[in-house]
């Protein structure tokens, strides 16, 4: 008898502690911005990764970049064709465009950006 009521007891604890999900209506709306990077040579990823992220930092700040929720999807950049896409919520898409228009050099080698495409989905980009 005792057993079982610790039992019990356990499992509703644990059932409480677990994280509710968020309706779809309540999480933030996911955007993904398509580009190519136009360089002299080419970059790899790892500077490109670094040379967005302290761009942005320096631009928005700390805050200003945890609100934009921004990523870079690393699984879809193309060393060869120098193209990639950074993951963002709805409100700041033009926040991370802008802020990619600030990048003119990364290392060594001149840099710029030409947005392909935005969209809601990564299938809807098609690569």
């Amino acid at each position: 008898m005792e057993k079982r009521r610790l039992l019990q007891s356990w499992k509703k604890m644990k059932q409480e502690k677990r994280l509710k999900i968020l309706s779809s209506t309540l999480r933030e709306k996911e955007r993904y911005i398509s580009f190519r990077v136009i360089t002299e040579e080419p970059i790899e990823y790892s500077d490109l990764e670094s040379g967005i992220w302290s761009t942005l930092l320096e631009f928005y700040g700390e805050f200003g970049v945890s609100q934009l929720s921004v990523w870079l999807v690393k699984n879809l950049w193309d060393q060869d064709k120098q193209i990639g896409v950074i993951r963002c919520n709805n409100k700041s898409v033009e926040k991370i465009i802008a802020g990619l228009g600030f990048i003119s050099r990364i290392g060594e080698s001149r840099i710029n950006f030409k947005i392909m495409k935005v969209s809601g989905t990564i299938k809807g980009l098609k690569l």
